[in-house]
């Protein structure tokens, strides 16, 4: 097998054609890693970052493989730097489950290929950081097999994710939850839907995304600064602008699911998120906190709307709550993965179990500062 590194944003362009081909036939499908959401990224972070994709071919020169990384720099107390590999479109759009994609017909080769062309160019990159890895796709066997075989050092650490398995019905649904919620949810909806008169709503075409996009913005910021934090977009200012991106992007597609509750003209809950292969993947979430319930009514009804489209799996992504087992969530777990080249996890950096998103090591560089 062929290997070659594309570092600038026009060779990367060249895989456009093949790239969802690749995703589809390689245990990595992900809407996180299709071309769409990787297209929107790069568009709304205006190409702060390098890109340092790994193409893999085989003998009939078809792309069998791609390492779909970029450089970051990593500083540790804010003095020494380091360069980090990152999978493209990961931050700050909220993407989880990272990964290799590579055909599942010569899945062991191409991997063990995408980790000796790391190897051959280790001058570029100090780490390779994969959080939020899936434990259910293979990803970290995969991955670990092929750095090990090429003798890349490692370390990963399990990080729990929250997944609800839909029923076939609503009334299903409803009835799996403790008596406690199932009352508590329909006095919610029953104020929310019949008492003050709320309607639920779908974005249904592209020129009704704009409102509802500034919305979820407004009401996501106030719903955390009634608990004394800021909001997502205020923190992360290029993710509001990955979404204007990306939604139109995946309204024409199909996967858009932006949904909202309306009263008296006014938006008091929104919530994005996207089906992509029967799951749900739920993003961000805004509602008016002077407004009791209307976050629970929403995620009821998108939750309802789901099982009715046939939705198999709702995927809240982050980690397991206790909220979140209150909509009968459940844990499965990922990891976090941290690959470095020979020597590097010896080092001071690193030697005492310091990780890119601990206290004392993080990202930083224009995409980061940007968005802090």
């Amino acid at each position: 097998m062929k290997t070659s590194i594309l570092s600038d944003w026009r060779a990367v362009s060249s895989l456009e054609g093949c790239w969802n081909d690749l995703l589809g036939r390689s245990r990595a499908d992900a809407l996180f890693l299709t071309w769409e959401w990787i297209a929107a990224w790069r568009e709304a972070i205006e190409e702060r970052v390098a890109p340092f994709v790994v193409v893999v071919r085989d003998d009939r020169d078809r792309v069998v493989g791609i390492g779909p990384f970029y450089i970051s720099a990593l500083r540790f107390v804010g003095l020494v730097s380091s360069r980090a590999l990152r999978v493209l479109g990961d931050y700050p759009t909220g993407a989880e489950y990272p990964d290799w994609i590579v055909d599942a017909e010569c899945e062991p080769e191409a991997s063990r290929a995408i980790a000796r062309a790391l190897t051959e160019h280790q001058k570029a990159w100090d780490y390779l950081w994969l959080p939020n890895l899936s434990g259910w796709t293979g990803a970290l066997e995969r991955v670990v097999e092929a750095s090990r075989a090429v003798g890349l050092e490692l370390r990963s650490r399990p990080r729990e994710f929250s997944t609800l398995r839909l029923p076939a019905t609503a009334a299903e649904y409803r009835a799996s939850l403790s008596g406690n919620a199932r009352s508590t949810l329909r006095r919610q909806c029953r104020q929310v839907f019949e008492t003050t008169g709320g309607a639920f709503e779908e974005c249904r075409a592209a020129d009704a995304l704009p409102e509802l996009l500034d919305a979820l913005v407004d009401l996501n910021h106030q719903r955390w600064t009634a608990v004394g934090q800021a909001g997502t977009f205020v923190r992360k200012p290029l993710e509001h602008r990955f979404y204007r991106s990306f939604a139109p992007r995946a309204l024409a597609h199909g996967w858009l699911r932006l949904a909202a509750i309306r009263q008296g003209g006014a938006l008091r809950a929104v919530q994005i998120g996207y089906v992509y292969k029967g799951t749900f993947l739920q993003l961000q979430e805004g509602f008016d906190p002077n407004t009791p319930g209307v976050g629970n009514a929403l995620r009821s009804r998108v939750i309802e709307r789901g099982i009715e489209e046939g939705v198999h799996t709702y995927d809240f992504l982050g980690e397991h709550t206790e909220h979140k087992r209150r909509w009968r969530a459940e844990p499965r777990v990922g990891h976090d993965l941290l690959i470095a080249r020979p020597g590097v996890l010896r080092t001071p950096l690193l030697s005492l179990g310091v990780w890119p998103t601990g206290r004392y090591l993080r990202p930083s560089g224009p995409l980061f500062e940007a968005s802090a």
